[in-house]
């Protein structure tokens, strides 16, 4: 018996969730991102509650296990909100499991080059764009009731990548990287570029800006998402500059200072 690639469930009954970060930069506007360094659904659920556009969640630099993003990502989707991974790096499969999670998005750190730019773009997108690898039966695909064609296409244009600058090696290839077919993004780190340029933390220096300047313009020339950290106070900043898609606020800060604001109370005893 030769085996068949499943088509089950009506192309027409059962679709892919679709992306609210690319609705809104669609329409025109700046998609809001929430950060979580927690690994915990209920904080998810408290943040995507408020309504941001997506809620980030950490495996690069946090303990969090698959399983725990896997509730937080559904924990989003309970209220219309996107989840992007930041996903160690790794294989293939450190890339895909977060998308067959349905997390609607990747940030993938450190991308160095045009040659590593490209081996992330065919890990993460489908053929003819990429070589992705497919399964289908797990929760991006309704645990195949999408129809195969269907999931394939849909899954290259509603689910995207972004393309962590965060080194100074990486500003060399920064257009090649850009106009890579399947790059969907270029996300700005400042904090490690800072490091790299022996200035530490100093993410408002001349040269940390010049580049903050110009990964946004080289992404939207390209017609790609520009996205970066930002604090409230930048954010009209950060716009005017060219971002389109803004991480503005952090769990743990959040925890740390209501923490430290209520135990001061006690100072006043």
């Amino acid at each position: 018996m030769t085996s068949k690639p499943y088509t089950a469930g009506p192309p027409t009954q059962f679709k892919m969730r679709p992306s609210r970060v690319l609705r809104t930069i669609a329409e025109g506007g700046v998609a809001r991102v929430l950060k979580l360094n927690t690994s915990d659904a209920k904080v998810a659920e408290i943040f995507a509650i408020a309504q941001p556009d997506a809620i980030w969640l950490c495996m690069e630099h946090t303990p969090a296990s698959f399983s725990e993003i896997e509730q937080q990502v559904r924990a989003a989707k309970i209220h219309d909100v996107d989840s992007i991974v930041r996903v160690a790096r790794g294989s293939y499969s450190d890339y895909i499991r977060p998308l067959e999670m349905d997390a609607t998005g990747l940030i993938v750190p450190h991308v160095m080059s045009l040659a590593d730019a490209r081996k992330v773009r065919d890990m993460t997108k489908f053929a003819p764009i990429g070589k992705r690898a497919v399964d289908g039966g797990n929760a991006d695909a309704m645990y195949a009731r999408v129809a195969f064609l269907d999931y394939l296409e849909t899954a290259n244009k509603e689910r995207f990548v972004c393309y962590q600058i965060e080194d100074p090696e990486a500003v060399n290839d920064l257009d090649a990287i850009a106009e890579l077919e399947g790059v969907d993004a270029l996300f700005f780190g400042p904090g490690d570029y800072s490091v790299a340029l022996g200035i530490p933390g100093q993410i408002n220096d001349p040269e940390v800006n010049k580049i903050r300047k110009l990964v946004a313009e080289v992404a939207r020339k390209n017609g790609k998402i520009a996205a970066t950290v930002s604090s409230p106070e930048s954010v009209a900043e950060y716009v005017d500059l060219g971002y389109n898609m803004l991480s503005v606020g952090a769990d743990v800060i959040a925890l740390s200072q209501y923490a430290d604001k209520v135990l001061s109370a006690f100072e006043r005893i």
